[in-house]
């Protein structure tokens, strides 16, 4: 991988996490596969290939995604999906009952992102149909209308 490569991926992630801590409420969960956080789905969602998160392909990104997993343990997060984490050498225990199906939240997202794109194609259809309107009206003013 190139630097510049691997510096733009770190940006991204850098972005993304600092852009989900925002959030009111982040889902975190939306990027969760069995018990952690998915370096596939996150790479999907920033667009590039998960293998960036290797050691051996981006030390610096994996160190980044491991502390993120580590910060998120501390603050409860894994609760919703996991009962222990192994932290370092000790293990935290974070069990509580899971209050949401992962795969729920999954077709939530999937559904939300189809009526985003929906929507975008529906704006586009819209201007497209004022514009023709336009020639519609001049049309019927030529007599060339019927």
């Amino acid at each position: 991988m190139s630097k510049e490569r691997g510096q733009r991926n770190r940006d991204l992630f850098i972005g993304w996490v600092a852009e989900m801590k925002s959030k009111e409420s982040p889902n975190w969960l939306d990027y969760w596969h069995d018990d952690t956080l998915s370096p596939k789905k996150i790479a999907d969602e920033l667009g590039f290939d998960s293998s960036a998160f290797k050691p051996k392909r981006n030390k610096k990104l994996s160190d980044m995604l491991q502390d993120l997993k580590k910060e998120l343990a501390t603050s409860g997060i894994y609760q919703k999906r996991k009962t222990n984490l192994q932290v370092d050498n000790e293990v935290i225990d974070i069990s509580r009952e899971v209050e949401e199906d992962i795969k729920d939240s999954a077709k939530v997202r999937d559904l939300k992102r189809a009526n985003r794109r929906l929507q975008n194609e529906n704006a586009q259809l819209t201007a497209e149909v004022a514009k023709l309107s336009e020639f519609k009206d001049v049309l019927i003013e030529m007599g060339l209308w019927k």
